[in-house]
């Protein structure tokens, strides 16, 4: 038997949350940041106690776009118990560019003119040399208005070039290989030793709250060798990497001398938007896939995955991951 189900609530500003779900399951992508101590392994002893950990006591930040939910949590060697699970939420939202509906996407309701700078700039639609186009959410319609100088031909073909990717979210790209051809290889001196990287990707795990909390976020991040410059989560790992795009463009930052870095598979709609900002290393916890090595290795983008714990496989433009003792 269980108790009864508590009402669905929306997460208190700044209150912590008991979720439903242990923190190694939650981690489980991160193995080798997120062991539990030695000893801790599960198991059940004939008083129907096992090894869990206890489950952890979260504190998000206020205004959280997250809602708790009831669940029935089954576990080894226990019963059924009640209790709420934090879950993530998303939100339909239109782009509009210069009052014409160009897509709609799924996205984290946080970030969004990120979202949409970061967009327009990662899939070629921003005329080039002209001003960075405004940008105006309305949380009531749930557009992004933007108002601008736009490329045309890229806009007027836009659907029928997009390509379904292989992300949640919706995710995909306008760059095929043709419109990935008129961009150019990196040409950079830029350099980062394998303990940057890995101290990189520690600082980089620690940033996700709301991973952490609900299990169902990407993240990426621009980093310089020494720190984190722009975060951002969202279910789409392509969303969270034009949000961070559209956080560092308005500083204009030279990618070409920065990391970047996500938590989602190195497919290639995510190295082609790496490819289009002139990105010199970008670096994962997950795998590359085929075409995205192809492509990162024709325009000499340092693709770097399985970036874990202490270790880390370098796939192309190899001279830019130096040792640490270098």
């Amino acid at each position: 038997m269980v108790s009864q189900s508590p009402e669905v609530i929306a997460v208190p500003d700044g209150l912590p949350i008991l979720t439903g779900m242990e923190r190694d399951e939650r981690t489980a992508a991160h193995p080798d940041d997120h062991a539990p101590p030695s000893g801790a392994e599960e198991s059940c002893g004939a008083d129907g106690a096992n090894g869990h950990l206890p489950l952890p006591t979260l504190t998000l930040s206020a205004g959280a776009p997250v809602l708790c939910w009831p669940i029935r949590r089954y576990r080894a060697c226990q019963p059924c118990e009640a209790c709420q699970d934090v879950v993530v939420q998303e939100r339909r939202i239109e782009l509009v560019l210069n009052g014409a509906v160009l897509l709609a996407m799924l996205t984290l309701p946080r970030d969004l003119e990120a979202l949409a700078l970061g967009f327009l700039s990662s899939e070629g639609l921003l005329r080039d040399g002209a001003p960075r186009p405004q940008i105006r959410f309305d949380e009531t319609a749930g557009r992004l208005h933007c108002t601008g100088s736009f490329d045309d031909e890229a806009v007027e073909s836009i659907h029928r070039r997009w390509t379904l990717g292989t992300g949640c979210g919706g995710g995909g790209t306008f760059r095929d290989a043709d419109r990935l051809a008129r961009c150019r290889p990196v040409q950079s001196d830029f350099t980062v030793s394998v303990a940057q990287l890995t101290a990189l990707g520690r600082r980089f795990q620690q940033r996700g709250e709301l991973y952490r909390a609900t299990g169902g976020v990407h993240a990426c991040a621009i980093a310089s060798v020494r720190e984190i410059l722009h975060f951002a989560e969202d279910v789409g790992r392509h969303n969270a990497l034009d949000k961070v795009i559209g956080m560092a463009l308005p500083r204009g930052l030279d990618f070409s001398r920065y990391v970047l870095l996500t938590t989602g598979r190195l497919s290639a709609e995510i190295v082609g938007k790496a490819i289009a900002q002139g990105v010199a290393v970008l670096a994962s916890s997950s795998a590359p896939t085929a075409l995205a090595v192809q492509w990162a290795k024709h325009f000499a983008l340092t693709l770097v995955g399985f970036l874990r714990g202490g270790r880390l496989n370098v796939y192309t433009a190899y001279q830019r991951v130096v040792p640490s003792n270098e």
